[in-house]
């Protein structure tokens, strides 16, 4: 059986995974204009003008926001954030001026914040005009549309004239990366850490840079020996997003697919294992898991991993590449029974 069975997988861009929204579907950007702010902060659905909480989710690292399934009716959406105003934007759901075709609604709203009056950014905001803040979100709303190619411009203008907003270098860097430009991402990624290495957001970009760089070695058939500095950068930097934040099964992943391209593969077993606890859903760790069991010989286990894939995702376009793994491992299990 071929040791190399779903390699093509290893760096799904999980960033725009979000651009696939679902039916009945809020979706948009926080704005945070600053040097810095924290990472992954929860924002809510309260009724309209109160406390009670519909929904919540967290904001990924790249400022996106999504609820799905949210009940028709008036709410707000509640942004608590330190360093900002409260931030309440008033939101209809289910309006039939909404609805098109199928789609009962999806909604797209990004929202800006406001320094506090005693907050850290009050008297920075200067730089944060309206165009300016007007101009990241057609970038963000390109990145939304998977554009990519018109999103640059909008966010090189972006971090022209407010150099030091480290969201915007980090998601001008996520867009040259699916440009394949990626000594320019990799330049915005750094300029994002020079301004806030307390983030883990342009540690993981970063990262995952580095892992292209390898990914295009390797098919260029680089020599196994000339990847490796590559690979050392990439473990430092995603060890680093690993540390900042620790609940980010994205930065686990990489990890585990950098330990995966350096033939380390108990210790990718054990990273792709904490990112599938930490999200269950996060189908390319449970698609690299398959190829470490593959690559360990546990054909018990790389089926088991290929079944959980499959009934986890039955709409995935790559269903039909892992069922073809599946038969593979059955066959191998069958004639390892008959020794």
């Amino acid at each position: 059986m071929p040791k190399k069975l779903l390699a093509a997988f290893v760096l799904t861009l999980l960033w725009s995974a979000i651009a696939q929204a679902q039916d009945h579907a809020i979706h948009g950007y926080v704005i945070a204009p600053s040097k810095k702010h924290i990472d992954n902060f929860e924002i809510f659905v309260t009724v309209r003008d109160a406390e009670e909480v519909i929904a919540r989710t967290s904001v990924s690292g790249y400022g996106e926001y999504m609820f799905k399934n949210v009940p028709t009716g008036y709410f707000d959406i509640l942004i608590r954030l330190p360093g900002f105003r409260e931030s309440r934007t008033p939101l209809q759901s289910g309006n039939p001026e909404q609805i098109a075709g199928d789609r009962q609604f999806f909604i797209t709203m990004n929202i800006v914040l406001i320094p506090d009056a005693d907050g850290p950014f009050l008297g920075k905001e200067a730089a944060y005009t309206d165009a300016i803040v007007e101009e990241y979100g057609k970038g963000l709303d390109e990145i939304t549309n998977n554009h990519p190619e018109l999103a640059v411009t909008h966010l090189e203008n972006v971090v022209h004239e407010v150099p030091d907003f480290a969201d915007a270098h980090t998601n001008l860097g996520l867009v040259y990366l699916s440009l394949s430009r990626r000594r320019d991402a990799e330049k915005e990624f750094r300029a994002a850490i020079e301004l806030n290495g307390e983030s883990s957001r342009p540690f993981l970009a970063l990262g995952r840079t580095y892992l292209e760089d390898v990914e295009v070695q390797l098919h260029s058939r680089t020599n196994v020996d000339d990847i490796q500095p590559r690979l050392v950068q990439a473990r430092e930097v995603l060890t680093q997003a690993t540390m900042l934040d620790p609940k980010s099964a994205a930065a686990f992943y990489h990890l585990g697919a950098v330990e995966y391209r350096a033939a380390n593969y108990k210790t990718a077993e054990s990273e792709l294992k904490h990112a599938l606890e930490l999200d269950p859903t996060l189908f390319p760790a449970r698609i690299m898991l398959i190829n470490v069991y593959v690559q360990l010989e546990m054909w018990q286990d790389a089926l088991d991993n290929a079944d959980a894939f499959l009934i986890e995702n039955p709409g995935s376009p790559f269903r039909s590449d892992v069922f073809t793994t599946r038969s593979q491992l059955v066959k191998r299990l069958q004639r390892t029974g008959l020794r």
